[in-house]
């Protein structure tokens, strides 16, 4: 790392008070509730890192009486993450609900969108995808999977594959948003700054749509500090950031490069560092990824698009 001004500029802007930040997400969380008129907040529990603290300040905010916890897996659902998802609630002291959604997904044909549906084995899907990976495409659109997301062609593997795993956090939406509904509670999101200026998240998912999103303004490095301080299970905290979503990728901080880095490359971007300062920072390579993803999902942060007459 060089030792310049401008690094250290970087790593104060990253720097956090982080019980002052917890209080604010608290007070957020229990004013919205109350602005809104709900009776409570429910929240999708993933089993991962992100929903791990945001029902942590949740519950610290309004209580375990007004927190409810779900997870909802399908068939390509790790049964790690489930397990971690009940042993959290067990941690929080909520009584956590389990709803499968795989028939969901089914009804909405999300399984017959890669020829990988009609196979029985979680870990054969999974090798199945990594062999098209490396067979479909050329190691540099492997490289750049995250933004060929975003922009794939019609019908090819990636357009494809991007859809499978998405119906998957629309189906949870809907569940989640049901539950809200008939029990009068708001929904809480747990996406952090990091995804959402990258676009690593299923726009109107479940890590989209919420009624209060409290870690949105937390870059996924400073979640992990905020995580260490509220004393998350090591369990939560070690795990890699798994997507969970399509077999044979798990791991959306290695796609990404590093979350440390991403999360510099993004801070210095929005605090009026040239490109070319950028790249004798970081490297070019590092910073082209990370720029052209904030580039490519800027429509995911801004649809939907309207004619504005006010």
């Amino acid at each position: 790392m060089l030792e310049l001004p401008s690094m250290h500029s970087i790593l104060q802007e990253l720097k956090l008070d982080i019980p002052t930040v917890c209080e604010e997400i608290e007070v957020l969380i229990r004013n919205t509730m109350k602005d809104l008129k709900k009776d409570g907040a429910v929240i999708g529990l993933s089993g991962g890192l992100d929903s791990a603290v945001t029902a942590t300040l949740t519950v610290r905010s309004l209580g375990i009486e007004r927190v409810q916890l779900i997870n909802l897996p399908e068939k390509d659902s790790k049964p790690i993450h489930k397990k971690h998802a009940k042993e959290l609630a067990r941690f929080l002291g909520v009584k956590l609900k389990t709803k499968k959604i795989t028939p969901l997904v089914k009804a909405a044909k999300g399984y017959r969108l890669l020829p990988i549906g009609f196979i029985p084995s979680r870990r054969l899907r999974s090798f199945i995808v990594r062999f098209s990976k490396s067979r479909l495409l050329s190691q540099e659109e492997e490289e750049e999977l995250l933004a060929n997301r975003l922009q794939p062609a019609a019908n090819s593997w990636i357009a494809k594959g991007n859809a499978y795993a998405v119906t998957k956090h629309r189906m949870r939406m809907v569940v989640l948003y049901q539950h809200a509904e008939v029990k009068n509670l708001m929904v809480v999101g747990a996406a952090n700054k990091t995804e959402w200026l990258t676009g690593t998240f299923s726009k109107w998912g479940v890590d989209h749509c919420a009624d209060v999103m409290p870690m949105i303004h937390i870059y996924r490095s400073q979640l992990e500090e905020i995580a260490e301080y509220l004393e998350v299970p090591n369990f939560i905290r070690e795990k890699y950031a798994d997507p969970d979503v399509m077999p044979g990728i798990d791991n959306k901080g290695a796609m990404l490069g590093s979350f440390s880095l991403v999360d510099k490359i993004l801070v210095a971007s929005e605090n009026g560092f040239t490109t070319s300062e950028l790249y004798d920072i970081f490297g070019k390579k590092n910073v082209e990824k990370v720029l052209t993803l904030k580039k490519l999902s800027k429509q995911m942060r801004e649809s939907p698009y309207y004619i504005n007459k006010n």
